[in-house]
């Protein structure tokens, strides 16, 4: 897989972004970043390890402080070993993301190894999974604006999603936190949102629903931002349906399981 920042991609089955887990900023940095080293469409073994460097982290995020990185790095890789993710709504299948880890202190790199349990959700995967950019998200505040954004992006094609407050409160794992439901949208959502909008690729709004005088549901609605939108159009400019088909007929083992735009980024690189 291409090191460029720009092509790294996160894929990952939709079960586990619905699920309930918390991970500092830091920690989700570095899942995020190994799981961007994986190609999704092939089969792995829980033996199988993925990389990244400290130095592709940095170029992901404004911290211009190596030193500072490569500590919050190696102490953020320490607590991952700890931990865990609910799978079911009743909590009765938690589970540790991994099993092993290895900060290489030569290489300035972090190998993840994940537990047999998550790595089918990340790999051989054919559908109902999410798909992003990892700089979409690189520079965010916080680790809730991630998991809103991933949940988010999943509903993409549809621009809408309705969640229930507890439910929501649950995935982000702070439903202990914030017993009142004004004080979980001033510190949570509003500040997501913000961050969303300012640093992705989505526009985001939001409102609520009431059930008697009570908050229950809050409402997203989201869109590709138009410069996305154009960039994304102006790149592929000239690659037709046919160049498109002929590419892929060629390079049969090359294009299997890859998107429509995947393809027309092989092309563009190949050229």
């Amino acid at each position: 897989m291409s090191d460029k920042k720009d092509d790294l991609v996160v894929v990952k089955d939709n079960h586990i972004i619905n699920s309930s887990y918390k991970l500092t900023l830091v920690e989700q940095r570095i899942i995020l970043g190994c799981i961007s080293k994986i190609d999704s469409t092939e089969q792995f073994t829980e033996e199988d390890g993925f990389t990244i460097r400290v130095s592709e982290i940095k170029d992901l995020t404004t911290d211009e402080n190596m030193k500072s990185l490569y500590n919050q790095i190696k102490q953020g890789t320490n607590r991952l070993y700890e931990r865990s993710i609910k799978l079911n709504d009743d909590d009765t299948d938690v589970v540790r993301w991994i099993y092993r880890k290895r900060y290489n202190d030569d290489e300035g790199s972090v190998t993840l190894y994940f537990t047999k349990t998550v790595l089918p959700y990340l790999t051989q995967l054919k559908g109902n999974f999410t798909k992003y950019k990892l700089q979409y998200v690189s520079r965010f505040k916080s680790t809730h604006s991630i998991r809103i954004y991933e949940l988010l992006v999943q509903w993409l094609s549809k621009g809408s999603r309705e969640v229930e407050v507890d439910w929501l409160k649950k995935t982000l794992g702070v439903e202990d936190k914030y017993q009142r439901t004004n004080n979980f949208i001033g510190r949570v959502i509003k500040p997501s949102i913000e961050d969303i909008n300012t640093h992705s690729n989505i526009s985001v709004k939001y409102g609520t629903r009431k059930t008697g005088r009570r908050i229950t549901h809050i409402q997203f609605e989201f869109d590709v931002k138009e410069s996305s939108k154009k960039i994304g159009k102006s790149k592929f400019k000239g690659i037709g349906d046919k160049e498109v088909q002929r590419f892929c007929n060629e390079n049969v083992s090359l294009t299997k399981g890859k998107t429509l735009d995947e393809v027309k980024m092989m092309m563009l690189k190949r050229d």
